[in-house]
């Protein structure tokens, strides 16, 4: 990581010296991170509509709503300087803005936000370390990312309200880069009981018994909530689910969908790109495509609340995630997990080679059979595995995995999935999450290999910007642990418009309409959802 000197600069204003941020917390009940999120966007108005829900397998659920610190890195050009981030000074958040990264500059990307960062742990020492977290994600390609935000300023929203007409210069404008933030107000479920916070600094530290006494409000509010429990994973005492609540109101209706690109012009680059791994260019390139769905009615946080309760019940193993930027909401449940680091112990996931899968069991049995000795998914497998294991022995050493791959079963997908982890000796120091992304993203599940080839190949086939899809989402905090995922089966949703990504990886042996069935495939997570 480089040093805290060479981070991002900081906003060219006057500020008054910031008093030490000090942190309020009060006991809550357990109950789904989307419940927070909308309860939350209502009664913290005077937060700017920032927000976070993550919501992994293991049951550690956390979300927040607006920012007591951002740290981002704007898309493409370099970023002008900018009031802090809703114009109300550092009590309502404060934005550490970086210039934009140059391309392939995920390793510059990151190290301007971990040094910016660790100034913000200096000022935390001491506080409750529930809330030493930064959440948020990068672009699957920053130095590709273009555009510039085409929304309303955030001080013209209410919290909570999408922009109308959606998309305008950049789908991703809202997201930039990268973007992370410690929440303002925050919740986390990792024990019993699970807890709210808020953090305070600058005028706020001197209200702090009445931030005190909202979130005291807000816990109540929860408890009281049709007795609201997450359910998921055993731990939610058979109350009723939000879901019970969720399905009382549709979400928005899907007037109509467009393919982008069209199916035909799809499948003559994926022949293209065919063409690229049969000549020995390339060993495999990760073809994307997208949906956009016009919506009959802007798409809300409580929108967000019910489909992410669905996400979750539909697909019990992946991690449910969202992030709110202004009027836009990043959503899904992404099956893949890039590298978790608690401590010295690492983790990392290969996961590539798919076939649909079948409800009945007996069938089940033989699709998982055939995709194990399929020559082609082993090889779009092994390359991962190969890739995950170099890279993080590069970085760490000591990276075990699991010598043949098994079978990942999700709703309607079987997928290759072989572990790789390290466990660090008690003498060696773990590098940085954030280091450990930088040297695993991307990897060939996402984009292909070799991967400066394969990033070529796909600016040059790809008219879209991924943006956030294929990126690495997640958190870290000031010891350097954390946890990321890769943002698949996902939905970007802006006023009346949403956009789904799905891709598929292209080897020699690919079959054109097989892949484009593939990418059907991993859309109807969300779409099935959607219901």
């Amino acid at each position: 990581m480089t040093s805290p000197a060479a981070g991002p600069r900081q906003v060219p204003q006057a500020r008054a010296p910031r008093a030490a941020p000090t942190v309020v917390r009060v006991d809550a009940p357990r109950v789904a991170p989307e419940e927070f999120l909308r309860l939350a966007a209502r009664r913290f108005r005077d937060c700017e509509p920032v927000g976070h829900l993550w919501s992994p397998a293991d049951g550690r659920h956390s979300a927040g709503w607006g920012a007591a610190r951002r740290f981002e890195i704007e898309s493409g050009e370099a970023s002008e300087d900018v009031a802090p981030a809703n114009g109300r000074g550092a009590a309502a958040g404060v934005a550490d803005v970086c210039p934009g990264p140059a391309a392939n500059a995920s390793r510059a990307a990151l190290d301007r936000l971990a040094a910016g960062a660790s100034g913000l742990w200096g000022e935390l020492a001491g506080v409750d370390p529930l809330a030493l977290r930064l959440y948020g994600g990068l672009a699957f390609d920053p130095g590709a990312s273009g555009g510039r935000p085409g929304t309303a300023p955030a001080g013209d929203r209410r919290p909570g309200e999408t922009q109308p007409g959606g998309f305008r210069h950049s789908a991703w404008g809202d997201f930039g880069a990268a973007s992370f933030v410690l929440p303002r107000v925050g919740y986390v479920a990792e024990a019993a009981p699970a807890c709210l916070y808020a953090v305070l600094d600058g005028a706020g530290v001197l209200h702090a018994p009445s931030w005190r006494q909202r979130l005291r409000g807000l816990a109540d509010e929860l408890a009281a909530g049709n007795g609201l429990t997450d359910g998921a994973n055993g731990s939610g005492g058979g109350a009723r689910t939000v879901g019970a609540a969720a399905d009382s109101r549709a979400l928005p209706e899907v007037l109509r969908s467009l393919d982008r690109p069209a199916t035909d012009e799809w499948l003559r680059r994926v022949e293209e790109l065919r063409g690229a791994v049969s000549d020995g260019r390339l060993q495999k390139v990760v073809a994307a495509r997208t949906v956009e769905l016009a919506l009959e009615r802007p798409f809300a946080i409580a929108d967000l609340a019910r489909i992410t309760e669905r996400l979750r019940r539909h697909m019990p193993t992946c991690t449910c995630f969202a992030f709110l930027r202004g009027g836009s909401i990043f959503f899904g449940a992404t099956p893949e997990l890039l590298v978790r680091r608690r401590g010295r112990r690492i983790e990392t996931q290969a996961l590539a080679g798919s076939i649909a899968s079948d409800a009945s069991p007996d069938r089940r049995r033989e699709l998982e059979r055939r995709l194990l000795e399929s020559a082609k998914d082993r090889l779009e497998h092994d390359l991962v595995v190969r890739h995950l294991v170099e890279r993080l022995d590069r970085s760490c050493g000591a990276a075990v995995a699991r010598s043949l791959p098994g079978v990942r079963v999700l709703r309607n997908v079987l997928h290759l999935e072989t572990p790789v982890q390290a466990v660090l000796a008690a003498t060696a120091r773990p590098p940085h999450v954030l280091d450990l992304v930088s040297a695993l993203h991307p990897t060939p599940a996402v984009a292909g290999s070799p991967t400066a080839g394969a990033l070529q190949a796909i600016r040059r086939s790809e008219d879209r910007d991924r943006g956030w899809y294929a990126g690495p989402v997640g958190w870290f905090n000031g010891d350097g642990d954390g946890e990321f995922s890769l943002a698949l089966r996902s939905c970007l949703a802006a006023g009346r418009k949403g956009l789904l990504y799905s891709g598929a990886g292209i080897v020699a042996d690919s079959d054109p309409d097989r892949e484009l069935a593939e990418t059907n495939l991993k859309l109807d997570a969300i779409l099935a959802a959607w219901g």
